[in-house]
């Protein structure tokens, strides 16, 4: 892996952003909802379609699709815990080299791209490739055709969750995917179902692991006057083999005419607000992509309760 001088902000400055995003630790208040939908950029793809692959060359930008998350163990011994999450807007890219073989992500927060070359990889198949060196490692997702996950993960940062010493597990998130290039209008349902990636829980509490969420399918319908997303994000946490629902995110807004949606979602049993934002992607709508957060929306308890992923349904 080829290390560029000032590659990270930082451990300190990830748990600022991620803290500064939404979350939280011991030490600061209580996290309040995220705003109206009008604060949620529409994700934007690169401006021509690109042959996304796991084994073929190709680059491609996105911008306001992103989200990080973080993992918490400490140092004294115990499970490693969910710390905090956050979708960051911003610019990310991704340019893949088949030979010789390197592959370079760059992110919001990070001051210079890095980099993963030949000496890196690990493996390869249809649908991922990945990198790894020492404590960091790139995993390029392609589950489908238009839309592509890149994670790039750091493990081991030594951190300070309140006064508890440890160490973090950080995971940067792109979605990048190919933009709609037909202007025929939607006039039959469309339906898209794909997984969801999902992580969250209490801070400092919830394991890792145990957060989990099932298929699920998104409908496009057309109507007189407008075109409607609709779908529901279930997600579980499992305890002793017994899953139980901690969330239920039910998106259901108006389709623009470049294919984007944005919306606030309200769970009001798990006492949950947040946003989301998606787009249809690929020339002819062939696949679509959402990103969420949610936050407890309760100011007044203990509970910091989050949840951040990402969706891709074709």
């Amino acid at each position: 892996m080829i290390r560029k001088l000032g590659l990270l902000l930082g451990v300190a400055a990830l748990g600022a952003l991620v803290t500064s995003c939404g979350g939280d630790d011991s030490s600061t208040p209580t996290p309040t909802p995220t705003g109206t939908s009008t604060g949620t950029p529409t994700p934007t793809p690169t401006p021509t379609s690109i042959a996304f692959s796991t084994t073929a060359s190709f680059s491609a930008t996105t911008t306001n699709a992103g989200y990080i998350v973080a993992y918490f163990t400490p140092t004294a011994g115990g499970v490693e815990t969910f710390n905090d999450g956050a979708r960051v807007n911003g610019t990310s890219t991704i340019d893949f080299v088949a030979s010789p073989d390197s592959a370079t992500f760059n992110f919001p927060d990070l001051e210079d791209p890095v980099v993963f070359d030949a000496a890196d990889f690990v493996s390869a198949s249809a649908t991922e490739r990945r990198y790894v060196s020492g404590d960091e490692a790139l995993t390029l997702f392609l589950p489908f055709q238009h839309v592509l996950l890149t994670t790039y993960q750091i493990d081991s940062q030594a951190f300070t969750r309140g006064t508890v010493a440890g160490t973090l597990r950080s995971q940067r998130n792109a979605l990048f995917f190919n933009p709609v290039t037909t202007t025929s209008a939607i006039t039959t349902p469309l339906t898209y179902t794909g997984q969801v990636q999902v992580a969250g829980g209490d801070p400092g509490t919830t394991p890792s692991g145990v957060i989990t969420a099932t298929a699920t399918d998104f409908t496009i319908t057309p109507g007189a006057s407008s075109t409607a997303v609709a779908g529901t994000i279930r997600v579980f946490q499992t305890v002793a083999g017994v899953e139980t629902l901690v969330a239920t995110i039910a998106i259901s807004d108006t389709v623009s005419a470049s294919g984007g949606f944005d919306g606030t979602i309200t769970d009001t049993p798990n006492k949950l607000t947040g946003q989301y934002a998606g787009i249809l992607a690929g020339p002819n709508r062939e696949e679509i992509v959402i990103i969420f957060s949610v936050i407890d929306s309760t100011a007044d308890d203990s509970d910091f309760t989050e949840f951040v992923g990402s969706f891709i349904g074709s």
